[in-house]
């Protein structure tokens, strides 16, 4: 689990500890925290105790295989051992407490406890949006391979089915032999067992999986930490240290459509809910038409959604796509006024509050676009590895609105390449202040 989410859990378990403990006093028919009656050490027992089990344990592994008999077993385990501190330091301070409130405290705790684990099995399920069945295949026959085979053998519930094995062999050659594989077979995962990776091979094998949508998992059998498979204990599915790309660490996936429900939310409720209004005011008074403008665009894994705009054009109800350019005659009064100041795009705060985009992503292009220029360049394909989003990291370089030449497409796509190998939360972050820089600043392509 990332650092971000172990401090949110760490947090909100500290904080319904407290609130527990507090409660407990007004279940004991005492309102006040009274030090002369031991009621302090309590607080300072259960805190002290908690600190410490975190510190020496692991209780925050967060991964794909949590599930609520999981979750159960594990943290049942870690609560009990928490009250066997927390008694030990009463006794070895010899302070008395009644059996009531020590009851009351775990009674109130538990729920809190508990509720906040099962929401991210929930988060998983709702938010992320997974595949319900992966397809995988294994590069090496070795004993790396096997374990990872055997493991989803014995937790089918994981849902993953094995398609086969393919042996080391040269780069070109194994390359064409997965090709060739997936046009026939719907591949979404491979994992590349190896004792000693090979860097080259596996930076081919990366490129392969980007241009083609699929995740590669590299499982090495080096002492290196960061290199190592690990089973987890409580039947928990192995983790990959040595994750190949960010967005591939299902914590990212997480914190990142976690941030996106929050922001997005935020926004259609304090800014939108009045905006929209305004807005189709001004669009209806400047043109015919509908408010909203939807085009199909290609998202995640090249799948189409319907991309919301502000209308800033003429309506036509069937018209083939033509990129806009400057000084176009399609664009009205209020149109040119809201590209240039890119309020058109604020309606997609609710493609990305259904899930259809992220805050940050490539910027989703209109299929035609993508249909023209991806015969053109090779590793286009690799921008739909990831969500689409309202901004990215090649817009707030000054790679937006129109694609005049096919090296302004190839440094787009060289810049959403770079953020999907090179993704962080402080990455994501960091475009979000660039963006509104440039917003202010202005473009003179935002037309």
């Amino acid at each position: 689990m990332s650092f971000p989410l172990k401090l949110v859990f760490f947090i909100s378990d500290l904080l319904f500890l407290n609130i527990a403990i507090i409660l407990s006093y007004k279940g004991d028919n005492k309102f006040l925290i009274n030090s002369n009656n031991n009621e302090l050490y309590l607080l300072l027992f259960s805190n002290i105790g908690w600190v410490f089990l975190i510190l020496v344990s692991s209780p925050y592994n967060l991964n794909k295989g949590w599930s609520l008999p999981k979750i159960f077993k594990s943290q049942v385990a870690f609560l009990f051992v928490h009250l066997l501190l927390v008694v030990s330091l009463i006794v070895f301070f010899e302070k008395n407490f009644s059996f009531t409130q020590i009851l009351l405290i775990y009674l109130f705790f538990i729920p809190f406890f508990f509720t906040s684990k099962v929401l991210i099995v929930f988060l998983r399920r709702i938010l992320a949006k997974e595949i319900q069945v992966r397809n995988y295949i294994l590069i090496g026959r070795n004993q790396l391979s096997e374990e990872v085979r055997k493991f989803y053998l014995i937790n089918q519930q994981e849902g993953y089915r094995f398609k086969g094995y393919f042996d080391f062999v040269s780069n070109s050659k194994l390359l064409d032999s997965l090709s060739e594989f997936c046009k026939g077979v719907e591949v979404h995962e491979i994992f590349y067992c190896a004792d000693d990776p090979s860097p080259a091979q596996l930076k081919e094998l990366v490129n392969f999986g980007l241009n083609s949508l699929i995740k590669i998992k590299l499982v090495s059998g080096r002492s290196s930490q960061s290199q190592t498979i690990q089973f987890e204990k409580y039947d928990q599915i192995p983790t990959f240290n040595s994750a190949i790309l960010p967005l591939d660490e299902y914590q990212n996936q997480i914190l990142k459509r976690t941030f996106d429900l929050i922001f997005s939310g935020l926004f259609l409720v304090l800014v939108f809910s009045w905006l929209y209004p305004l807005m189709s005011l001004i669009i209806k008074l400047d043109s015919k038409g509908p408010v909203l403008f939807v085009q199909t665009r290609g998202g995640l894994r090249n799948k189409h959604f319907g991309c919301y705009k502000f209308r800033t054009m003429n309506f036509v109800k069937e018209v083939e796509f033509i990129q806009a350019i400057k000084n176009d005659s399609r664009i009205t009064k209020a149109g040119r006024f809201l590209r240039k100041s890119s309020i058109d795009e604020l309606p997609q705060f609710i493609n990305v509050f259904k899930g259809d985009m992220s805050l940050i992503g490539p910027r989703p292009h209109p299929i035609k676009l993508n249909e023209q220029f991806e015969p053109l360049i090779s590793n286009m394909m690799a921008r739909h590895y990831v969500k689409p989003g309202i901004t990215g990291l090649a817009q707030c370089m000054g790679y937006r609105g129109e694609t005049q030449t096919l090296a302004d497409m190839e440094n787009r796509v060289r810049l959403d390449r770079y953020y999907i190998e090179n993704w962080t939360f402080w990455l994501d972050i960091k475009i979000i202040f660039l963006t509104v820089i440039s917003l202010i600043r202005g473009s003179d392509k935002a037309y």
